[in-house]
């Protein structure tokens, strides 16, 4: 939908980059390093952008999985008699 937004405003030259950010630590070349080189990135930017990204990554994971937890397990609001789903309207902050 962007692409064609895009397209619609007058710009032509429109690529997407798929960047995979990895799994496990694992940062795959073909999907990480070699996008960001078709963006004209040399090897220490590459280096530098796919640690940023590995560590932007695993910081909101984090946040996801304690806001999960927060939601299932949650005993503040259990002794309050509001249930199990009651953190939900107050989730943790990502940040």
């Amino acid at each position: 939908m962007l692409m064609a937004n895009l397209n619609r405003q007058g710009y032509r030259e429109i690529k997407l980059h798929v960047i995979l950010v990895g799994a496990m630590g694992t940062i795959y070349k073909d999907y990480t390093d070699k996008p960001l080189a078709d963006l004209n990135l040399n090897y220490h930017k590459i280096k530098k952008m796919t640690h940023k990204l590995n560590e932007h990554s695993i910081r909101h994971a984090s946040a996801l999985t304690k806001t999960r937890y927060a939601l299932q397990y949650n005993t503040s609001n259990n002794s309050q008699g509001l249930g199990p789903g009651a953190a939900a309207h107050n989730p943790p902050d990502p940040h």
